[in-house]
């Protein structure tokens, strides 16, 4: 029986909620109910300072059970080293997302517009990536006027 060989791009889970300010009510993010920890088996899952679950993208093997695991349907597969990702959940619109969170997507669309590739999209309220059209620019990172897009590197920094 021969060896099973890895799918490149290798997949890794990730958590679209930053923790920002769960304590002012947004039902759609992380509610720390460690349903995703017991269900991960490489132990790459953590909760971050806000008690939001986070995952470690070098223990992570992509097999997607904390994705089926998540009762908020906030876990997703990306593309492992994939630089650029929405850490919001919210589909509240504008004033609504601004109240529950400092850091939520206001569905405004500066993201979607400074893209030259297309790659962004804006779903019921909340930004999305296109990872297979994504060029790595980084613009959607620095014209978020809310800091809800993040550069996984840490290289690109919104700072307003």
């Amino acid at each position: 029986m021969a060896a099973k060989k890895k799918k490149f791009p290798r997949k890794s889970a990730y958590v679209a909620c930053s923790g920002g300010d769960r304590a002012n009510g947004c039902t759609y993010g992380c509610m720390s109910c460690s349903s995703c920890l017991e269900a991960c088996r490489k132990d790459a899952i953590f909760y971050n300072e806000y008690g939001t679950a986070e995952i470690e993208e070098g223990k992570c093997i992509g097999c997607g059970l904390c994705v089926k695991a998540c009762p908020q349907d906030i876990i997703h597969l990306h593309m492992a080293g994939m630089a650029f990702l929405v850490r919001c959940s919210n589909h509240d619109k504008g004033a609504a997302a601004k109240k529950v969170c400092a850091v939520s997507c206001i569905g405004c669309g500066i993201c979607h517009k400074n893209c030259p590739s297309e790659a962004i999209c804006v779903t019921d309220n909340c930004a999305v990536i296109n990872e297979d059209e994504c060029l790595s620019c980084g613009n959607c990172v620095v014209k978020c006027p809310r800091n809800a897009i993040i550069d996984t590197r840490g290289i690109i920094c919104n700072i307003k």
